[in-house]
């Protein structure tokens, strides 16, 4: 099915290249869906969702789905060899002629890949300007929760393909004259010579109306939100179940941890043998399950940039307990002590959470302070500013020069 709606002239048609399809509901689908609507105010957008499979499941491959007047296209792309596969970024013929066959490339004015991984995996079309959103480009690996060879080759080839393959791609003369967006300054240091700015993670809009409530619950109670099956999130949970909350209940006996994501039944199973645990999995309504927290805690080792999780909550009226990694992603918005607590040892974050526990009207304050900060700073109009830069900057040769090369 090869692209057949014609822009009005004049107008700039923009693919955008993502392994995550917008219409997900994960929370790194929901950047993708403020990046399709940056995208929109400069021209006609198309999604291109990268889906790959060990057989053709599909007949036809490619299902198109309408996005509020964006094409979101979904691609099966059959895995013919290692080269076809998404583990490695390197280039392949093969899922770039499993494109072709469905749509042409070379007939947008302007390719954006979410992610690094999309763009490298094509054969790419001379003379179409390329913007990445690189988003969490630096990627610190759960070592704590590496208990299998599985486990620990997962993780090495993931750093091989990122710190080798990824990085010395980029040196070359072609990815320099791409445009990049990062998440966060210390990422855009890491990459210091390719051209770009910092483009912030926002939180999601929260799902109820209004300012949010900052009551505190009857019930003194912690909670964790994270897709529970991504390994640093379910490696933060064992260890603030371990480490912390054995901790927190002996001061706090009435004390409840919640834990709201989806992931492993087993693993979820395991956690409830813990004292004063509920595993709420995926819930329908998030406004009602931070309306049980008294704060948030979010105790990362490991991971990638930024922690939406550490943002979320304080649109819901919950201030958040962390790790010192998880507002350096953030740096310089938060400020410890007025818009958040850390501490990198358990008896630290346990000393915090016992404090909060203790004193909710507290924990209201930091709270509302937070929500004051991130939702000043973190704005959509800065996303948006920061993408219609970009684009203006990528297309301006095409503005004084019309002919395609």
């Amino acid at each position: 099915m090869k692209r057949s709606s014609t822009p009005a002239a004049g107008t700039p048609k923009i693919l955008l290249l993502t392994y995550i399809s917008p219409l997900q509901r994960w929370g790194s689908a929901k950047r993708s869906r403020f990046l399709v609507d940056a995208l929109k105010m400069h021209g006609a957008v198309d999604v291109l969702v990268f889906s790959f499979v060990n057989d053709a499941a599909a007949d036809p491959p490619l299902t198109v789905t309408d996005f509020g007047g964006v094409r979101v296209m979904d691609l099966q792309l059959v895995q013919h060899g290692l080269l076809s596969r998404p583990r490695f970024d390197v280039t392949s013929s093969d899922v770039s002629s499993q494109v072709a066959q469905h749509v042409d490339l070379a007939s947008y004015d302007l390719l954006v890949s979410r992610y690094v991984r999309p763009a490298m995996k094509l054969e790419l079309p001379r003379g179409v300007p390329l913007i990445v959103d690189f988003d969490d480009a630096v990627y610190d690996p759960p070592w704590y929760a590496l208990r299998t060879v599985k486990s620990w080759v997962g993780v090495l080839l993931r750093l091989f393909n990122d710190r080798v393959i990824v990085r010395t791609r980029l040196k070359g003369a072609a990815w320099r004259e791409a445009y990049y967006f990062f998440c966060r300054d210390a990422e855009r240091e890491v990459f210091g010579w390719l051209p770009g700015a910092v483009l912030p993670n926002l939180p999601p809009a929260a799902d109820r109306d209004g300012t949010p409530d900052f009551s505190t619950p009857e019930q003194p109670a912690l909670m964790f939100v994270g897709l529970l099956d991504y390994m640093p999130n379910h490696d933060a949970v064992d260890w603030f179940l371990d480490a912390v909350w054995p901790i927190v209940l002996r001061e706090v006996p009435q004390a409840l941890f919640l834990i709201v994501g989806s992931g492993a039944e087993d693993r979820l199973e395991r956690w409830r043998q813990h004292p004063s645990v509920e595993t709420l999995g995926f819930v329908d309504s998030l406004a009602d399950a931070y309306a049980r927290a008294t704060a948030c805690v979010v105790p990362m080792r490991s991971g990638a940039g930024t922690n939406i999780k550490a943002l979320e909550p304080y649109l819901y009226g919950r201030m958040v307990i962390a790790t010192p990694l998880v507002v350096e992603g953030h740096h310089p918005l938060f400020r410890p002590g007025d818009d958040v607590l850390t501490a990198d040892d358990p008896a630290g974050l346990a000393r915090h959470c016992v404090a909060m526990l203790r004193a909710p009207q507290r924990a209201s304050e930091i709270a509302r302070c937070g929500y004051q900060r991130i939702t000043t700073t973190l704005t959509e109009e800065r996303f948006r500013h920061a993408v219609d830069l970009a684009v203006r900057e990528v297309l301006r040769p095409r503005e004084t020069d019309p002919v395609r090369d």
